[in-house]
């Protein structure tokens, strides 16, 4: 198990020691999950197209934004060894109006200061960096900040020891913004359609080779292979592959998709609850919260989505609750699951990933 974990959860650039016994303790007693969510998590941190200073700025400042100081420490001396200054640092987690960086670099930081607050990245900061980096770096970009956000949600939560690091994290960073966008009227990254898709990519999103129809989701993400396939390892493990019930499964993703004002992601997973046995009246209450009607482990399920989505950590009290239903497994994958899709709604906010024919809107009362 210890050899797993180091090979898929090692830090590019920190050397196979470098990962601590915390991270180890944290996932080492659910093999399937770290085949899951390593091989992401390693393009992620060392595989992506980004410069590897580029890529730290972006995990320092959702570590600040997220109060991670597991994730901080972590990273500060993997920003220092890719080129960033303790200055750099600072700034990667000082105030919005304090940091005293411009141009790319303060463009790096709104972006992730609106995905973390609006789960959408604006056209002003979306033009600021197509202006240096290809379409693939602007995906892995937007999955750097969400692949994170998940990640330090699941360590705040379960509590791993934070260690130190040569540069102080922030004690308390605001977020600007608000939680609220507006759908973009074009994608801003289109779908592949088959008349371009060449042999490999035609294996990569029709395997079978049937000719169905693929849904705009993986046609938007096939713009990207390197990034399509580990990506795709974790959303069949939490789909398929997760200990949770079904039930709960769909619950989770449809509160975080509604929070995260996803429209595309609540449209596939309505239907998907229904046939994970939700009714219609109970995926209506998913969109109205924990306070309606539910019963009180169902109220902790969807409540523990809203304190990630709101602290970036599930609350004691909430943990607690969920604890008296669920085993050690299941909770991991409670918060893999809500994070994973907070992820994928990141992504389809911004890159503008149209719903499929006749899917059924996003409810637009909000509570």
């Amino acid at each position: 198990m210890r050899a797993l974990l180091a090979a898929v959860l090692v830090i590019a650039g920190a050397g196979a020691g470098a990962q601590s016994a915390p991270d180890l303790d944290a996932l080492g007693d659910h093999p399937a999950l770290v085949a899951g969510v390593g091989p992401f998590h390693r393009y992620i941190t060392g595989e992506s197209s980004l410069p590897a200073r580029d890529r730290e700025v972006l995990i320092l400042r959702v570590a600040a934004l997220s109060r991670s100081a597991t994730v901080w420490n972590t990273h500060v001396p993997i920003a220092r060894a890719a080129g960033l200054t303790s200055t750099d640092v600072a700034r990667a987690g000082g105030e919005p109006d304090a940091r005293g960086w411009s141009g790319f670099d303060g463009g790096l930081l709104r972006a992730a200061d609106e995905l973390h607050a609006q789960s959408f990245v604006s056209d002003a900061a979306w033009a600021a960096l197509a202006e240096r980096y290809t379409r693939q770096q602007l995906m892995d970009a937007v999955f750097t900040v969400a692949h994170y956000s998940m990640w330090a949600m699941t360590l705040n939560t379960i509590g791993t020891p934070a260690g130190t690091a040569a540069v102080s994290m922030p004690s308390a960073l605001r977020t600007p913004g608000s939680r609220d966008h507006q759908p973009l009227s074009a994608p801003r990254v289109p779908t592949l359609d088959p008349p371009e898709w060449t042999p490999a990519i035609r294996t990569m999103l029709d395997p079978s080779g049937n000719g169905r129809p693929v849904a705009n989701v993986y046609r938007t993400y096939a713009q990207h292979p390197a990034l399509y396939a580990p990506r795709q390892l974790l959303s069949e493990y939490i789909r398929t592959g997760s200990t949770l019930p079904p039930r709960i499964r769909e619950m989770l993703i449809l509160r975080i998709g509604y929070l995260c004002q996803s429209a595309y992601e609540w449209a596939a997973h309505a239907r998907a609850g229904r046939g994970a046995g939700l009714t219609a009246d109970e995926i209506a209450r998913i969109a109205a919260g924990p306070a309606a009607g539910w019963s009180a482990d169902d109220a902790a399920v969807l409540q523990a989505v809203d304190d990630m989505f709101t602290d970036d950590r599930v609350a004691p009290d909430t943990w607690a609750r969920l604890a008296t239903r669920f085993d050690r497994k299941q909770l991991l994958d409670v918060l893999i699951t809500a994070g994973g899709y907070r992820m994928v709604s990141m992504s389809l906010n911004t890159f503008g990933v149209a719903p499929e024919p006749n899917s059924e809107p996003l409810p637009t009362s909000r509570r």
